[in-house]
């Protein structure tokens, strides 16, 4: 399992790549995501050509540059975001395959492309993606659910949503947020890697909770914890894969009764 870690923070970085870390996300989305994301417990950053250039020079490994998908601005944005350092782009809420094949002329092969679904249109491309020179596809949960209007930010994987798109789709996927084994708030981590264990991810992102449970000291012993975990999820035969998936069903239930008795 490949972690890719969001965040500025540029020692924090270097010592995450250090450790064993695939890549650092330096996040410049922002547009239009204060509004479509407003009540969400979501981290909005303003990420600028500073904070790129700040952690290409202090990374020695994979950097990546999520741009703004806009028209107009995803294209000067990913190719500044090139010139800057980046080894890969991410295009966020996709909602047609000319976007992408956009930006992919547009970069040229200087650098490679990632895509997020996040989207009811991007969920529908698995066939397109498959076929196209993308480094792989996460499936951003927050935007879905606010997408879908679903009633919960794990419906997408309990719904069918996910499973259709990974029907569809070939490729690299992600999903779901990833920190040590052990964590995990309010669904336990180790019920979201069997998921992801089941959809056959190969990579994750590690965002606020994983730099608030990890100091630099222990991120290569979590990311050697996860590793061994998704090995052992591996392993799993199908009464075991339905008896986690069946746990994560009842974690979200009552994550989303607890929500419901305080909103009442």
């Amino acid at each position: 399992m490949d972690v890719l870690l969001f965040t500025f923070d540029s020692e924090y970085g270097a010592a995450a790549t250090h450790s064993g870390m695939a890549g650092i996300v330096v996040d410049w989305e922002w547009h239009g995501k204060s509004l479509r994301q407003a009540g969400a417990d979501t981290e909005i950053s303003r990420g600028t050509d500073e904070d790129l250039a700040r952690m290409r020079a202090a990374v020695k490994g994979r950097v990546i540059c999520r741009v703004n998908n806009k028209p107009g601005t995803r294209i000067a944005e990913a190719r500044r975001a090139v010139d800057l350092g980046a080894d890969e782009i991410w295009l966020p809420m996709v909602r047609g395959v000319a976007e992408v094949e956009e930006c992919l002329a547009a970069i040229s092969g200087r650098a490679e492309l990632g895509v997020l679904v996040e989207t009811r249109e991007a969920l529908e491309l698995g066939p397109h993606l498959s076929k196209l020179p993308v480094t792989g596809v996460f499936i951003g949960l927050h935007d879905l659910r606010l997408e879908l209007q679903g009633a919960g930010l794990f419906d997408p994987l309990l719904n069918g949503a996910v499973d259709s798109f990974r029907a569809s789709y070939s490729g690299r996927l992600g999903v779901a947020g990833l920190t040590h084994p052990d964590a995990g708030h309010p669904v336990p981590q180790r019920l979201l890697l069997a998921e992801m264990s089941r959809l056959r991810c190969v990579f994750g992102i590690a965002r606020r909770s994983f730099r608030a449970n990890v100091p630099p000291e222990r991120i290569a012993q979590t990311l050697t914890a996860i590793s061994a975990e998704m090995e052992r999820l591996a392993a799993r035969d199908e009464v075991e894969i339905e008896h986690d998936r069946a746990r994560l069903r009842e974690a979200v239930a009552q994550v989303s009764s607890a929500d419901a008795a305080c909103a009442s």
